[in-house]
């Protein structure tokens, strides 16, 4: 066997690579932003309606879409994108969506007043996770078995 056989073989068995934090932190800077901006422009109508319209949209973005892509708009805009941790290859829409759903349901109740401070809490704990595994996953990344990796 020659050394490029080799070589071939020991990094097709090898996971994917943790994305850069500070890109991390950009690409959720501008999907935050963006989601703000249209959830304020909503706003001026139904709060219901503007409610629901965000959470649909949210759902499309950064679940079918990143699960189909591999991007949400933050990320394609600052080279990331989140694969099955295990075999580098995209989520497909309902891993993607199962990611999302997780994310939404936390940051969701954390709105609420009864239950704002402990989903808060669970929240940030997930993002402080993130930044300390090896692997930079969530606790959601590692629920639903994905990762964020420079593209």
């Amino acid at each position: 066997m020659s050394d490029f056989d080799f070589e071939n073989m020991s990094s097709a068995g090898s996971s994917p690579e943790k994305a850069n934090i500070w890109k991390r932190i950009g690409g959720h800077l501008i999907d935050t932003i963006t989601m703000v901006l249209i959830s304020w422009a909503l706003s001026f109508g139904s709060p219901i309606l503007a409610f629901v319209l965000v959470s649909a949209l949210s759902l499309y973005l950064f679940g079918w879409r990143m699960g189909a892509t591999g991007v949400t708009p933050g990320k394609q805009v600052v080279g990331l994108k989140i694969v099955d941790a295990n075999t580098g290859e995209l989520l497909g829409s309902n891993r993607g969506l199962q990611r999302a759903g997780l994310i939404w349901v936390i940051s969701s109740a954390a709105v609420f007043p009864m239950f704002g401070l402990i989903f808060g809490l669970i929240a940030l704990i997930d993002v402080v996770i993130a930044i300390v595994d090896e692997r930079g996953q969530r606790v959601t990344d590692k629920i639903v078995g994905s990762m964020v990796i420079d593209a």
